[in-house]
């Protein structure tokens, strides 16, 4: 019992550099975490998350909720202990439930030759099937006048396309909505995945990817 107080006081004070962290608190929630490095951000315009303010989250299935809220830039949860802003460590902290209602999911897999390990926003998970979508935000250098006509530009955050993966007997591949790229997933499923997209006009947008994941779980 002692341990775990202490355990738990260590999240109300301040965390040295490159500490790593566990915050267990009552019930079955439990954060690992280290100290954001300090560092200055670039003079940028526009914003590294999508939300700047700190959500309720529960985490990793928990019941306990935390202040936390998504890098998009750097792919990282960030923590709020009411004194320092931490990083969670990404390996250790896997889902997150928002409490607008939004679920992120830590992913690994390899596209185009490349092993990765990102939070992808959850669009649905059904039966097995999920169908997320990676957002991030990247900076744009600044640049230099180079004549008198010219004007030097800032550097700026700016989003990037949203990119839709569907993850199927747990191998996770990035998904362009399209037809063709079903039916290698869904062997034996062609002529209703083929009646299923002659009734429904599927684009990649949320509301389509929900129906489209909705029926993959019947199949």
């Amino acid at each position: 019992m002692k341990k775990a107080i202490l355990i738990f006081s260590l999240g109300l004070f301040s965390v040295t550099a490159n500490a790593q962290m566990v915050l267990q608190s009552g019930g079955s929630s439990t954060l690992s975490f280290r100290k954001s490095p300090n560092f200055k951000d670039a003079e940028a315009s526009g914003s590294k998350y999508f939300k700047e303010s700190y959500q309720n989250a529960r985490v990793n299935k928990g019941d306990q909720n935390f202040l936390v809220r998504y890098n998009a830039y750097s792919d990282i949860m960030e923590y709020n202990n009411g004194s320092d802003m931490l990083d969670l460590i990404k390996e250790k902290n896997t889902h997150f439930v928002f409490q607008d209602g939004s679920i992120y999911e830590l992913f690994t897999y390899t596209t185009k030759g490349e092993s990765l390990e990102r939070y992808h926003q959850v669009v649905v998970d059904n039966n097995d099937v999920k169908i997320s979508k990676f957002r991030s935000i990247e900076l744009i250098p600044g640049k230099k006048a180079t004549n008198s006509y010219d004007v030097d530009t800032q550097p700026a955050y700016k989003a990037k396309e949203e990119v839709y993966y569907i993850t199927v007997n747990n191998v996770t591949s990035e998904f362009d909505g399209k037809q063709k790229s079903l039916v290698n997933l869904f062997p034996g499923k062609e002529e209703a995945i083929k009646a299923f997209y002659k009734n429904n006009r599927i684009k990649e947008n949320d509301s389509d990817m929900i129906k489209l994941g909705n029926f993959l779980a019947t199949l």
